[in-house]
């Protein structure tokens, strides 16, 4: 059984069963890249994404239209997916940008500013992403040795 809450904001958050393709959140986003492998990029702008979380796995799917604001307005081929397993999200408090979080990287050192359409839905991403950020890196096995 499923249950889907949509907010104004165009989040959506689905509560599915516990099988791993199921989605936690779902919703259009803007995304800008601070920092990529630790250095400024030279150009960075805001790009348009409908992005679902399923597990510790983000979804990127490109924008069709200028200014998409509903899943129709994207295309139904993911452009990136991207494991977040110990990266690590803020929600800044900022009240000039109260809808913007950002997720780090930081093995690779990759920094990315995400705004959505109201405080809450910042909220509520933070809150999911936080869990999925969490989520149980692979275990090495007995037999080698971690570098970390």
């Amino acid at each position: 059984m499923s249950c889907f809450m949509f907010s104004p904001t165009g989040a959506n958050l689905s509560y599915v069963g516990s099988g791993m393709d199921s989605i936690t959140m779902e919703g259009p986003l803007r995304r800008k890249t601070l920092l990529k492998e630790g250095r400024k990029p030279t150009l960075s702008s805001w790009t348009r994404y409908w992005i679902t979380l399923s597990g510790s796995t983000l979804i990127y799917f490109g924008a069709k239209a200028l200014r998409a604001t509903e899943r129709k307005h994207y295309k139904s081929t993911p452009c990136k997916k991207i494991s977040i397993t110990g990266w690590m999200v803020v929600l800044p408090d900022d009240p000039e940008h109260p809808n913007i979080f950002q997720l780090n990287d930081p093995d690779k050192g990759n920094v990315y500013k995400f705004q959505t359409g109201s405080r809450f839905s910042a909220i509520i991403w933070h809150k999911h992403l936080e869990d999925a950020c969490r989520s149980s890196r692979p275990q090495i096995p007995a037999n080698l040795m971690s570098f970390e």
